[in-house]
């Protein structure tokens, strides 16, 4: 790999903000977009790094960050780094227990949280064992220990006209190594206890060095949205590699307003888990249930054509004339301007990947961990195989292993788990690949293709194993079904718990909002009936072990809140499990 360009992300940071054409960031409070500019993003950090100087923290003390993403999340991250602290992102709704493991285990003493009340009350309770509490937002009220973030600023601002401040930051950041540790993501996974992943400045540095040959960026023209949360690695991945750019980035104030805040700022970049992407589709497409007569037959066609056509061959009449009058209507209701967004995190249902692309939408997959900051292989404009997760980055080497395991080995590969040598000793190959406990395959192409995961492998009673993963995203291509849980292990036959869709269950019985009720949906007839039909389809493409036998149907939110998900927005398996354990007991009884 090509020499790193920067030894570590702060002097990245601030090499861009002395950049003359760097337009800054954007934050969106109560509609109105708030402008950062380079100099202000520049003083901030400065400030704040020095602020930071003065908490008193002790050599291996770090600071956690438990925020949604904004601006303040990144320069809280940059003046850390520049204290050579260790940044250590968390999630105000994880369980107690979970919360004080990862401030013990990293020795988080000073904490930055947006407000007092967006932290659930167990976490409230404990906030007098750090040293300070630095709140963002100025409403909100503050333990004893508590600063506001504007206040914590100007105690950086008038500390920096003392003398030793004056070739201070240079001098730290001229110190940092690209080997030290910036960041301890704790991986929230399905089920265990939380693991640190340890990411140095030479894994995020050369990650996002590597993706300038894909993705090409126009400092004057480009601008990129972010709406995940930076506390999640792949935004803030992104939101490192926007800076090595250059670009302007806007930072959302909720992913319920994505589609207002598109037609508001026509972005051009965007990262994406799946989740988001799908609920894009019902909005475009609830125009047909909108329309009348003869106008919502002809959309729904063009809907229909968009999910079945093959979006690597060239259009034919009918996809071009529905072209000018369906789908760039539709691309313009997202603000009409995108050149490029990533999805990651999870595979996107098939149908509607093939209906974003035909109807003109730049999506591009990928496939990635937080233990490789995190991309792993990727699509882009210049290469792309739609339904793969595109081809390795150029500085990794990627191989398929034993029980066809992708294995992993370059510069943003992390170097293990915090405080966890036994396991490090397991995860890593003798010649040093880390094995992502994934499966997959190259094709003929050299394609890399997701199949699994090894430990999510499913025993049936009969000794027969299952993979869920594939099953579950057949099964989520129904518009009624938000989510599915395959069930098999110790059990004598699969089942699935599916989680109905509200969206699509409505319009499947065409109903308006007001008339559509949730617990009738889940009784109706119609609907079992078409989710029966497409369980059908499903099985029929299964060996006969695989098949699901029995599934129950739940109308419950699938949200982090619930504790259903995780904060990547990935299904907590034993918890649905337990939460269901009732259901499921009654397929098998």
């Amino acid at each position: 790999m090509e020499p790193l360009q920067f030894t570590s992300l702060p002097s990245m940071f601030f090499a861009n903000c002395s950049r003359d054409d760097f337009g800054g960031w954007y934050k969106r409070i109560n509609g109105e977009w708030l402008h950062y500019s380079r100099e202000f993003l520049r003083d901030t950090a400065i400030y704040c790094a020095i602020a930071l100087d003065n908490c008193g923290l002790e050599p291996q003390e770090n600071v956690g960050i438990i925020a949604p993403s904004s601006p303040e999340w990144i320069l809280a991250d940059i003046a850390t780094q520049v204290n050579h602290k260790e940044t250590i992102p968390l999630f105000p709704n994880i369980a107690p227990e979970n919360f004080l493991y990862q401030c013990e285990e990293s020795h988080v003493k000073v904490l930055v949280v947006n407000a007092i009340t967006d932290l659930d009350l167990p976490l409230q309770a404990i906030l007098s064992q750090f040293k300070r509490v630095i709140c963002i937002d100025g409403s909100s009220h503050l333990p004893p220990n508590g600063i506001y973030w504007n206040d914590f600023i100007e105690e950086g601002h008038k500390q920096s006209e003392d003398p030793k401040y004056f070739s201070w930051i240079d001098d730290k950041i001229q110190t940092i190594h690209p080997d030290d540790i910036f960041s301890v993501i704790y991986t929230s996974g399905s089920i265990g206890v939380p693991k640190g992943a340890e990411l140095s400045h030479r894994n995020m540095l050369s990650q996002i060095q590597s993706l300038l040959e894909l993705y090409r960026m126009n400092r004057r023209e480009d601008s990129a949205l972010t709406l995940l949360p930076v506390a999640h690695v792949l935004e803030r991945m992104a939101v490192y590699f926007y800076t090595l750019n250059g670009i302007k980035v806007y930072f959302a104030d909720d992913p319920k307003n994505t589609a207002q805040i598109l037609t508001e700022i026509h972005p051009t970049i965007m990262v994406v888990v799946p989740r988001i992407l799908e609920r894009l589709y019902e909005s475009m497409t609830i125009i047909a249930d909108r329309a009348k007569g003869p106008k919502s037959l002809f959309i729904k066609n063009a809907v229909k054509l968009a999910k079945l056509s093959d979006p690597s061959k060239c259009k034919t009449p009918l996809q071009r004339f529905y072209d000018r009058l369906v789908y760039k209507k539709m691309c313009a209701a997202l603000g009409g301007n995108f050149k490029l967004i990533v999805s990651g995190g999870s595979a996107l249902n098939k149908s509607i990947l093939r209906f974003l692309l035909n109807i003109g939408l730049p999506i591009y997959e990928g496939y990635g961990m937080t233990e490789c900051s995190p991309v792993i292989s990727a699509n882009c404009p210049r290469v792309s195989k739609p339904g793969t997760i595109g081809l390795p980055l150029a500085h990794l080497k990627v191989r398929i292993g034993v029980q066809n395991e992708i294995e992993v080995k370059g510069d943003s590969v992390f170097r293990g788990y915090r405080n966890k040598p036994e396991l490090n000793a397991q995860i890593f190959t003798e010649d040093g690949f880390y094995k992502t406990g994934d499966q997959g395959f190259f094709d003929e192409d050299g394609f890399l293709n997701f199949t699994g995961r090894i430990k999510e492998l499913l025993k049936t009673s009969t000794g027969k194993y299952v993979s869920p993963n594939p099953i579950e995203l057949e099964i989520c291509r129904h518009p009624a079904v938000e989510q599915a849980l395959v069930i098999a292990n110790d059990r004598k036959f699969a089942s699935a718990v599916i989680w109905l869709n509200p969206e699509g269950a409505r319009r499947l019985l065409k109903l308006s909002k007001e008339e559509f009720d949730i617990e009738k949906a889940l009784q109706s007839l119609r609907v079992r009936e078409a989710i029966n039909r497409h369980i059908t389809r499903v099985n029929k493409k299964l060996n006969h072990w695989e098949q699901i036998r029995k599934w129950t149907l739940v109308g419950d939110e699938l949200t982090v809140e619930s504790g259903l998900l995780t904060p990547t927005l990935k299904i907590r398996r034993k918890i649905a499990e337990t939460r269901y354990a009732e259901q499921i007991e009654a397929m098998y009884s």
